[in-house]
């Protein structure tokens, strides 16, 4: 099952762990948020609700100090349903009653084997179907993410956006407004700077070069938007990577030896 996880400043080693016993289990892990320092967006929860919704991960699960916040933002998204589970027996009812696609837990409520418990029976159980109410139909919803995904270097306009669709741009911008949340605009803003993420952490390109590969025509323009939505400029979010890294590796090696 592709699973995305994610979680807040407090819930990082937990959130490691967590990911390294999925994964060995045979799960594909995504984090879409894997930066998280003191000065950036805690965007975490949203971060997760946007990869369930683009079908990125099947499934999503938050790790945090603050469940109930991280619960509201991410059901903020259109088509997720995201709940703050303590035990097994809610965690499955909750997939499998209700839809709950996407497992918050407390970071401080629960012990680590109880973790594991309530994770197992929310995976395990099948998912109930909700119905979106409005917005896109989900398969043309997901060929618009496809085209911004493999276009992202090239002008992404609206108006592109409506003609993949085969709508007019202001029904178009209307209905996906309604299935994300958010404006086509702003979409597209945001996979650029998270594909700007995945590039600064990767190399060591130029940050002109990053802004190129993402479709940004200036770094000025890049800079901005960029800080915009992460908190920090492109060069101080790649130094924070660079510093991060070997205390990250000996928490990975830590929790793979537990």
């Amino acid at each position: 099952m592709h699973i995305a996880i994610a979680s807040d400043q407090a819930g990082q080693e937990a959130k490691l762990r967590l990911a390294a016993k999925l994964s060995a289990a045979g799960h594909d892990i995504l984090d879409p948020a894997p930066s998280i320092a003191s000065r950036e967006r805690q965007d975490y929860s949203e971060q997760v609700a946007l990869s369930v919704l683009r079908r990125d991960a099947e499934r999503g699960i938050i790790i945090t100090s603050r469940a109930v916040g991280a619960s509201l933002a991410a059901n903020r998204v259109p088509g997720i349903r995201a709940a703050l589970c303590t035990d097994p027996q809610s965690a499955r009812l909750g997939a499998n009653v209700e839809g709950m696609n996407v497992l918050v837990l407390a970071l401080h409520a629960l012990q680590e084997e109880r973790v594991h418990e309530v994770v197992d029976a929310y995976l395990s159980a099948s998912l109930a179907i909700v119905e979106a109410v409005g917005g896109l139909p989900p398969w043309l919803l997901q060929r618009v993410f496809t085209h911004v995904r493999e276009n992202l270097a090239k002008d992404v306009s609206v108006a592109k956006l409506a003609k993949t669709a085969a709508l007019s741009q202001y029904y178009f911008s209307k209905l996906f407004k309604t299935s994300t949340g958010t404006t086509p605009h702003q979409y597209v803003m945001r996979q650029r700077v998270e594909r700007a993420q995945e590039l600064l952490r990767e190399g060591q390109t130029t940050l002109a070069n990053v802004a190129a590969q993402v479709g940004f025509e200036t770094q000025s323009h890049f800079t901005s938007v960029f800080r915009q939505f992460v908190g920090i400029t492109p060069k101080r979010y790649r130094e924070s990577q660079r510093r991060r890294a070997p205390v990250e590796m000996g928490q990975e090696e830590a929790a793979t030896a537990a």
